[in-house]
């Protein structure tokens, strides 16, 4: 029973993926700036990342991952793109279409 109980106390509440998140807070607002430096929004139906406004299809967790099917459009036209992000001490590791795009701070 003690073993129980050190085990929920050590265990740490999940870190929420979604909302605005930038490389820093001069680039949370996201106006005027180039396509580099756009923040990420998420939300529980559509994630928004540089020039693609995508609609969430499907969407499941891994140990702390969040990895996500998105169904985007953009310049390049319509597409799938699979999202992976990895939220660690306040920060998001973005995995945008297979490659590492950078580690993002929530916007405030």
């Amino acid at each position: 029973m003690a073993l129980m109980s050190c085990q929920a106390l050590a265990a740490q509440p999940d870190e929420k993926v979604t909302g605005r998140w930038a490389v820093d807070q001069d680039a949370c607002s996201g106006f005027s700036l180039s396509a580099e430096r756009m923040p990420l929004v998420v939300t529980d139906y559509a994630v928004r990342w540089r020039g693609d406004s995508c609609r969430i299809a499907r969407m499941y967790k891994t140990g702390h991952d969040v990895h996500i099917q998105a169904l985007c459009w953009g310049e390049a036209g319509e597409r799938s793109v699979p999202v992976s992000l990895t939220p660690h001490a306040g920060k998001l590791l973005l995995r945008w279409d297979r490659v590492n795009s950078g580690d993002l701070k929530r916007c405030e």
